[in-house]
């Protein structure tokens, strides 16, 4: 074989190695979040998730630094967060959607949880895939801000997907 050849092929290998998890240190070698926040494409810079709680909530962030974060909390009171479909009009185990971003030195947060006053707050999220060290899947809902019962904005988000390790606490 040429020296371009197996140039050529150690490059291949290389790139297509990239992407998988590590069964050795049980690592996620691709990790993302990405989502369409009121109908502007989001991709998160660093993503992580870890058990909170005694370890039966597990709490899932993206975030570009500390000028833009989204984290959503599926808050499971008697076992571990399984593999399924969570929403806020379910009784599965209560959840909480934050976004929170800051320009030109103000900070807007919205939120999705449930037992609150605004109807118009939705969060909806899929796991597909999830171990003790790490977690897969889809979300989507409305984010809102509130002032006492009156709903002052909401954010559609949509089309999020992500995919992390789950850090030991």
């Amino acid at each position: 074989m040429t020296k371009k050849m197996i140039l050529a092929l150690s490059l291949f290998a290389l790139l297509f190695s990239g992407c998988k998890k590590d069964e050795a240190t049980g690592t996620v070698d691709t990790m993302y979040m990405s989502v369409k926040i009121d109908g502007i494409e989001k991709q998160f810079s660093a993503v992580n998730a870890r058990w909170v709680d005694g370890g039966n909530f597990l709490e899932i962030t993206g975030s570009n630094g500390s000028m833009e974060w989204l984290t959503i909390t599926v808050m499971s009171e008697n076992t571990r967060v399984s593999n399924g479909r969570y929403s806020l009009d379910t009784s599965g185990p209560n959840m909480l959607g934050i976004y929170a971003v800051t320009k030109d030195n103000q900070q807007l947060n919205v939120t999705a949880t449930g037992g609150t006053h605004a109807p118009e707050d939705a969060l909806n999220l899929e796991i597909t895939r999830i171990n003790n060290s790490s977690v897969e899947g889809s979300f989507s809902g409305a984010f809102v801000s509130v002032e006492g019962l009156n709903t002052l904005k909401v954010v559609p988000i949509a089309n999020g997907k992500f995919k992390t390790e789950i850090k030991a606490n």
